[in-house]
């Protein structure tokens, strides 16, 4: 018997035919899985440049414009960070260069008193539409602030209802996905504020800014927390203000309470994407965990998290920058070799503290000697090194900058102040830098310069008549000895001084006060009247230590023989009452540094600000970082020196 035979496939056959399909479809689909990742990457890829390229020219433009930067250098700004272990309290590090404040220059529409207030911003008080900028340039009445700031700055606990709510602190989901939770996803984002630190009515806006106690009326700009503050906004005392809120609040940490914190966060626009960002960069172990280190704090011993911002806005650094000096020499007041009253630097605006040195002798000399001062120390420091063996000594200078005075009791070895708005170092100082208030100019009697030239000519030497700001009259002058007298190296900056005393033309003006000429040195043998001749320094001709004439600080006026030529010592009055005649008053200023002294300082200026800018990417389903570094130095170009 023949039997049927049944169509189909064995068993064998079927796997066969599903290992086959398996196989090609994985050839199939494989390369196709990865082009579609290649080109997610790629496309966070050319995201990332065209983000960092447009907050990079962004950035440039509003800082190239800026009229006035603050220093920053000094203003760190918090980071909120986990603890090394699970339940750990968070860590907080400040964070150097983090934020800038910058004011903008002032527009047409700011002080346009005809906008209704439909057309003004809320938040700032100015005009939506601000118009072009004014001219000329003039601070605008608003800051800008850039920072670094966490995506929830909701993350301080508030304890006011009661609430135990976790602080939200730093987390990357795509960082550490085995132990932080998308939910939890926290990253540094790059923000940009526009805001006024005072309402329209002039009152300090403390919905964004505390005031210190003693000063209700200046708003607390540096405040390193600004960002994460929680405590309760106060509305202020401003009837245009109608709530504590600024517009477009929301209550993030569910409190019912409008909190600092939530108030900067409404007024923040982000400059990256929010959703994929993160502009910091950590250091992780094995396990994708953060590191972290101890370090010692105000607080003692405390642990930081080895983290790196990519952002930063900092002063630039300018180092071993030699100072112009303002002159060598001043033949026009007959100073042939006058030392420089000011020394310029190559750029202004240097944040404090810096490294000032002045050299008082050649770089290859056995015995290197050379001033230094750091802008806040209350001394300059007077160095000598011994080149050969290394030995360095350090003394006081006996000079504060930023309490300029002096006593005989402790004589300044050099005196210099500090613009470090212009970059300038000044070494002038008016004479009553060793006075007490009241100042007063160096007081003399018309009647001693007379007595003077008596005195000469009895004994034996050139007969002048002159007074020595040297040798001061204690009866006019109650506030101290001259700085003349003890202050090492010191000269008269010349051209500085400004004499004044009786008249000593025969008129209805004689013996009342009028301003007296200066006159080159040859011309002292022809000295008219209310003319006079003065010795910046010592002459270097000076053969009889006594000769008054030739020392620094005398004023020689005309030393003819006869009473007649003598200074006049009282007038007659409109009512034919003799009074005394006018004294001579001199102000001056004085300097003791040399002209062979260097002046050479490394500082930070902020108008050359570094913007160091990396836009770190993250693809979603894969995680993998895209990031794009920028540096560039902008030139602040409209501050003022």
């Amino acid at each position: 018997m023949i039997r049927r035979a049944r169509a189909g496939f064995t068993l064998v056959e079927l796997l066969v035919v599903m290992a086959i399909t398996v196989i090609l479809l994985g050839l199939i689909f494989g390369p196709m899985i990865q082009g579609f990742n290649l080109t997610n990457r790629a496309r966070i890829q050319v995201l990332a440049q065209d983000t960092a390229r447009q907050v990079m020219e962004a950035t440039q433009r509003e800082l190239a414009n800026g009229v006035f930067v603050f220093d920053n250098s000094n203003q760190p700004i918090n980071f909120w960070l986990p603890g090394p272990n699970a339940g750990d309290p968070p860590i907080v590090m400040q964070i150097p260069f983090g934020m800038v404040d910058l004011v903008p220059p002032a527009r047409v529409n700011d002080q346009n008193t005809q906008l209704t207030a439909s057309e003004i911003d809320p938040t700032t008080g100015l005009a939506i539409n601000r118009g072009e900028v004014a001219l000329p340039l003039a601070p605008g009445r608003v800051i800008v602030r850039m920072w670094l700031g966490l995506r929830n700055n909701a993350s301080m606990r508030d304890t006011s209802l009661n609430m135990d709510r976790p602080i939200n602190v730093y987390q990357n989901f795509y960082e550490d996905r085995r132990n932080v939770d998308f939910d939890d996803h926290n990253p540094f984002i790059l923000y940009r504020a526009v805001v006024s630190p005072y309402t329209v009515g002039g009152k300090v806006d403390t919905r964004l800014f505390h005031t210190a106690a003693n000063s209700p009326n200046i708003p607390i700009l540096n405040d390193p927390n600004f960002f994460y503050d929680n405590s309760v906004a106060v509305q202020p005392n401003d009837p245009t203000v109608t709530s504590n809120a600024v517009p477009g609040w929301k209550d993030l940490n569910g409190d019912g309470q409008v909190n600092i914190s939530e108030n900067w966060r409404a007024i923040a626009r982000p400059v990256v994407p929010l959703d994929r960002a993160d502009m910091v960069q950590v250091e992780r172990d094995e396990n994708r965990r953060p590191l972290y280190f101890t370090y010692t704090g105000n607080n003692g011993t405390q642990i930081g998290m080895r983290i790196r911002p990519l952002v930063t806005f900092q002063p630039t650094y300018v180092g071993n920058d030699a100072g112009s000096p303002n002159r060598l020499s001043d033949p026009g007041n007959e100073a042939g070799s006058a030392a420089p009253t000011t020394y310029v630097e190559t750029h202004g605006h240097w944040t404090t503290p810096f490294n000032l040195y002045v050299f008082r002798s050649r770089l290859n000399d056995p015995m290197l000697r050379y001033f230094y001062w750091d802008g806040v120390s209350s001394s300059v420091m007077n160095y000598q090194l011994d080149t050969a063996n290394g030995d360095l000594t350090a003394t006081p200078a006996n000079f504060n900058p930023n309490n300029p005075y002096v006593t005989p009791a402790s004589p300044p070895q050099i005196m210099f102040g500090v613009d470090t708005r212009r970059g300038v170092v000044n070494f002038a100082f008016p004479h009553t830098i060793s006075q007490t208030a009241p100042y007063q100019p160096a007081t003399f009697s018309p009647s001693e310069a007379n007595n003077n030239r008596s005195v000469e000519e009895a004994a034996g030497r050139t007969p002048l008549r002159y007074i020595s700001l040297e040798r001061l009259d204690p009866g006019l002058n109650p506030n101290g000895p001259s700085p003349l007298s003890f202050i090492p190296n010191v000269r008269i900056v010349p051209g500085s001084e400004i004499v004044t005393g009786p008249d000593m033309r025969p008129g209805p003006n004689y013996g009342r006060e009028i301003a007296y000429t200066r006159v080159p040195r040859s011309q002292v043998d022809n000295l008219g009247p209310n003319e006079y001749v003065i010795n910046n320094e010592d002459r270097t001709n000076i053969l009889d230590p006594n000769e008054i004439g030739m020392k620094r600080g005398t004023i020689i006026f005309r030393s003819l023989p006869g009473a007649e030529y003598n200074l006049p010592e009282t007038y007659v009055d409109a009512n034919g009452v003799s009074q005394p005649a006018a004294p001579i008053k001199v102000s001056y200023q004085i300097q003791n540094n040399l002209p062979s002294d260097v002046v050479k300082t490394d500082y930070l200026t902020r108008s050359l600000m570094t913007f160091t800018l990396g836009v770190r990417l993250y693809e979603p389903n894969s995680g993998q970082p895209q990031q794009v570094n920028l540096t560039q130095k902008i030139q602040v170009r409209n501050l003022q020196r």
